[in-house]
């Protein structure tokens, strides 16, 4: 009797071990992913947009801590996750590409015995590795006339493609605030030239417009090459309207 248990123990052992040799690669695999995105072909799990304006000019200082930030999104990445870089300049063209836009697919237990799974190797050549050449891209000297941020921001979150299917939304916004378009500027003394109200209603149509509302927001204020109290007035103009908004932002200096 206990010969024949252990042999049905042996049986169910081997059953269970064919079974893995069999599964595991898929399981190693992972779910179906779209080849240029990286992300799950039901849709990434949350998404990280960046959006960059290139403007006006950058100091290297900040042009280092701008890399350093990006590097650091990307280095804590959940898997499945969508990131998105948008860069914009004075020309503002509705629908402007973005430099990057794709999901971490994670490491899995391949990596493990030395053998990473085909998509991580491909997320690493395609965002780790040109990581410094889109930073040459981001951080080259700019001088524009125009400042379009609040349309820059519209344009990008009512796109179809950033409205991810599950998980939250996340914008960081890297600029120095100092909007200066044809709708509003900080800049001047023409009507409506750093009108709070003028600022509120035009944020106020962008976050109602666009969807802006299901998005986080961060603003990291680049010094740029003007000086600090025309920022701060900045600043203080972009706050005001946020909280009339009611919309949480949170704010630093880059």
């Amino acid at each position: 009797m206990k010969t024949e248990n252990l042999a049905i123990v042996a049986s169910v052992l081997a059953g269970v071990a064919l079974i893995g040799f069999f599964a595991a690669p898929s399981l190693l695999r992972g779910p179906p992913r779209d080849q240029e995105t990286l992300c799950p072909k039901t849709g990434p799990v949350g998404h990280t947009l960046i959006l960059v304006d290139k403007s006006d000019p950058w100091s290297e200082v900040q042009a280092g801590r701008l890399k350093k930030l990006v590097k650091q999104v990307g280095d804590e990445l959940p898997a499945d996750r969508m990131l998105s870089i948008y860069v914009f300049n004075d020309v503002f063209e509705p629908g402007f590409p973005s430099l990057v836009s794709l999901c971490n697919p994670g490491k899995t237990a391949s990596e493990l015995i030395g053998n990473p799974r085909r998509e991580y190797v491909k997320w690493v050549e395609k965002f780790g590795r040109p990581l410094d050449e889109a930073m040459t891209v981001l951080t080259q000297p700019a001088k524009g006339n125009q400042s379009p941020i609040v349309e820059a921001i519209g344009d990008v979150v009512s796109r179809r493609e950033n409205r991810v299917p599950n998980g939250d939304r996340k914008i960081l916004l890297v600029s120095d605030m100092l909007q200066n378009s044809g709708q509003f500027t900080v800049f001047g003394t023409a009507a409506g030239a750093r009108d709070p109200e003028r600022l509120r209603r035009l944020l106020g149509k962008v976050w109602q417009d666009s969807g802006a509302s299901s998005w986080e927001l961060s603003v990291h204020q680049v010094q740029g090459v003007y000086d600090a109290a025309r920022l701060e007035q900045a600043a203080t103009l972009w706050k005001q309207a946020f909280q009339k908004l009611n919309v949480t932002v949170n704010w630093d200096r880059l």
